[in-house]
């Protein structure tokens, strides 16, 4: 079996897993059909004539899902406290078809116009909180390609537009990381270099530090101690 369909094999376990916990209620789930994976899109010039140079690596191209869609929006039931999670990833031709965010032609500078005109969302939360989108930056020259995770913080990451946080992640690493997660909500700031003592993000480092006392009674087969120590090195 290729790692691509142990990663579409380990996806389809883990929406079981999801959608047939009594402790859960789930909404939104979609587990699609085969599609055309990135290695099949590799000349991104077909999507757009400035990509012309943009070079996808080895993983992205052999090992990515490419499904036409995987999602499911999850939320603790009682008695539990209210914890929830999301995750919305359309096929690769959806991610690279995706037309330019209108936010881009918002941006009064000219650097943060083309920096937002750069990115592709391939995982967007469409229930639990508006405007929490993770995407990739298509730049030319770059390999891998970089992750960025977009909410609607005020946290400043200069020279970067507000609220636009890189992750120590690629496009790979990160859906892995998902399986994990379940796509708990904010679970994207344990890979990025903030500190969740910040005025900006406290709210979402408490919210972090009880949603992992939940959490391993929702799911209690999986180890979460490498989240929580990320956790705790950004506390």
């Amino acid at each position: 079996m290729s790692y691509a369909n142990e990663l579409e094999s380990r996806y389809r376990d883990m929406i079981g897993q999801i959608t047939g916990n009594e402790k859960l209620n789930v909404t939104n789930v979609v587990y699609g059909e085969p599609s055309l994976s990135f290695r099949n899109l590799q000349d991104l010039s077909h999507f757009d004539l400035d990509w012309g140079e943009v070079e996808l690596d080895g993983r992205m191209i052999n090992e990515a899902l490419s499904l036409t869609g995987v999602s499911a929006y999850w939320e603790s039931s009682d008695p539990l406290p209210e914890i929830c999670g999301e995750f919305c990833m359309p096929s690769p031709v959806e991610i690279l078809s995706m037309g330019v965010d209108p936010a881009a032609e918002m941006m009064e500078d000219s650097f943060h116009r083309e920096f937002v005109s750069q990115l592709r969302p391939f995982d967007v939360a469409q229930v639990s909180t508006p405007r929490y989108m993770s995407s990739i930056r298509i730049t030319p020259l770059t390999k891998p390609l970089e992750v960025w995770f977009h909410d609607l913080t005020i946290m400043e990451t200069p020279p970067y537009p507000v609220a636009y946080t890189k992750l120590d992640l690629t496009f790979v690493e990160y859906q892995e990381a998902l399986l994990l997660t379940k796509g708990l909500r904010g679970w994207q700031y344990l890979f990025a270099d903030v500190s969740l003592t910040d005025p900006g993000l406290s709210d979402i480092g408490e919210r972090l530090e009880q949603d992992f006392e939940v959490l391993p009674a929702i799911f209690p087969d999986d180890d979460f101690s490498p989240l929580i120590e990320r956790l705790e090195a950004r506390l």
